[in-house]
């Protein structure tokens, strides 16, 4: 099954999408989130405040972090390979990562980097 990773700021929630006004893209992503599911793909979520160990375990993500502090997240991995950083992937940005018409950037920890 392929597996799609975000890796989120902290949030209020799981989804971030609670309270009186949650963030229009939020809702957005949790529709894609949906709709990839429906496609076969696993979807996790990890927020930097209710998962640190997961953002631990992934030595590329400690390296965003490092170099560019929290506004790098939300960080989002297809397949153990960083594809989006920054910003929340769309819907038609990760069809085509599912469908293999988009590549992978190279966006991969040095094999020789040391944390």
């Amino acid at each position: 099954m392929t597996k799609i990773v975000i890796y989120e700021a902290a949030m209020c929630c799981s989804s971030g999408v609670c309270g009186p006004s949650p963030d229009k893209s939020l809702i957005e992503l949790q529709d894609t989130i949906d709709k990839v599911r429906g496609m076969g793909c696993e979807v996790e979520r990890f927020s930097i405040t209710q998962h640190p160990g997961k953002f631990r375990e992934n030595p590329a993500i400690i390296k965003i972090i490092r170099e560019q502090q929290v506004k790098a997240l939300p960080v989002t991995t297809y397949e153990g390979q960083i594809i989006k950083v920054g910003a929340y992937p769309g819907l038609d940005e990760l069809r085509g990562f599912i469908s293999g018409n988009k590549p992978i950037p190279a966006l991969t920890l040095p094999a020789d980097e040391h944390l």
